[in-house]
């Protein structure tokens, strides 16, 4: 059965394609939770105009995302973060710490999702993240970790706590 794809389907195709595909998964899954619709001639000429407002509002978001990576290149993240003598954190930093610093220093907000994080940070040092800003937008910046040990922490309210008691 050929089908219009009404939103962008991974490993089928983009929106406004015409794709063939066997007819019990266009009736059961991709029209009733309304991904596409039949390719009637009435469709393919409607999705057509619907196509070239899509390429106009794709070009928009691609110039804003171009933008906002501009903004955000050369753009670093320090943390200061409480870590053991090996250099190991207590705790991580995750996708939402990155976002909620860059909203902080720049007053940008970038979704977490869109933040290329393997697995969480739990070691001092550099890194370069990757955030995918729109489909092929992105952007790289570069986030510290400076560790804080803790047993000097504790030396240090130790002695405070020793002066006290003279």
């Amino acid at each position: 059965m050929k089908v219009i794809l009404k939103k962008y389907q991974e490993n089928l195709g983009e929106i406004g394609e015409v794709v063939n595909v066997k007819d019990g998964y266009a009736t059961n899954y991709l029209i009733p939770k309304g991904i596409a619709v039949q390719a009637t001639r009435g469709n393919v000429k409607q999705m057509e105009l619907v196509k070239k407002s899509l390429q106009k509002i794709e070009a928009k978001n691609i110039g804003e995302a171009k933008k906002l990576a501009e903004q955000l290149s050369d753009m670093e993240i320090t943390f200061k973060v409480k870590t053991s003598e090996e250099g190991k954190l207590y705790g991580s930093i995750t996708n939402k710490d990155i976002a909620d610093k860059i909203a902080e220093e720049k007053n940008i907000e970038v979704d977490k999702k869109k933040i290329d994080l393997e697995e969480h940070l739990k070691e001092v040092g550099s890194f370069d993240i990757d955030i995918k800003l729109y489909k092929d937008v992105k952007v790289s910046v570069k986030v510290n970790l400076e560790g804080e040990t803790e047993p000097e922490a504790k030396q240090e309210e130790e002695e405070v706590v020793a002066e006290d008691k003279e």
